[in-house]
């Protein structure tokens, strides 16, 4: 596939202005390697390609879908990179049920340190497509409108990463948050790794 040499650029700036945002988060959220390996098989040519549905203010995976009804790209990105819940989708056995044989996807649960890296990415993708509009309602209200209820995560992930975008939206200034996540960070990861997240 020939490259769009003017979007292929546009996207790579683009790709740098999230990994950017999102390794800040990350350091922030005690994670620094997650931040520092973030994202880099967007520069694979498998992943690159996604740079002709380049537009600038949305993912160019949601533009592949509507022309093709799937993301190539995607489906390279999602099996490699643990923070997306994607990742993290199996099947179970087959069962027989009146003769059929029926197998049911499941949500496994995140390790903790990729529930906190697919919290910067809402973050610093946000920041990546909403510039100067970005505010730190953004991601909730992103997670809101595009994603709560039609996601296959487990439980428990799905909570922690709901109940930081929300108390994240609460915050004006960014660095309020990441002193009060400091501040609450043992006793979440407690409770996420117990089953006992206050919902």
């Amino acid at each position: 596939m020939n490259l769009n040499k003017e979007n292929l650029k546009k996207h790579k700036d683009t790709i740098k202005l999230h990994r950017r945002a999102v390794r800040e988060a990350c350091f922030k959220m005690g994670i620094p390697l997650r931040g520092l390996l973030h994202d880099l098989s967007k520069y694979s040519k498998e992943e690159m390609s996604i740079a002709n549905w380049y537009i600038g203010t949305k993912s160019p995976h949601d533009i592949a879908r509507d022309e093709l009804g799937y993301s190539p790209s995607w489906i390279h990105h999602k099996a490699r990179n643990k923070h997306h819940w994607e990742y993290w989708t199996d099947f179970n056995s087959a069962k027989l049920v009146d003769g059929k044989y029926i197998i049911e996807a499941v949500a496994v649960k995140m390790p903790y340190k990729y529930v906190i890296e697919m919290f910067c990415d809402f973050v610093g993708a946000g920041k990546a497509y909403l510039k100067e509009k970005w505010n730190t309602n953004s991601p909730l209200a992103y997670w809101k409108s595009n994603c709560e209820g039609s996601r296959l995560m487990h439980a428990d992930s799905e909570t922690l990463l709901k109940q930081l975008l929300e108390v994240f939206s609460t915050y004006s200034k960014e660095e309020d948050f990441y002193a009060w996540y400091k501040k609450h960070k043992a006793r979440l990861e407690e409770q996420y790794l117990g089953g006992t997240l206050d919902v």
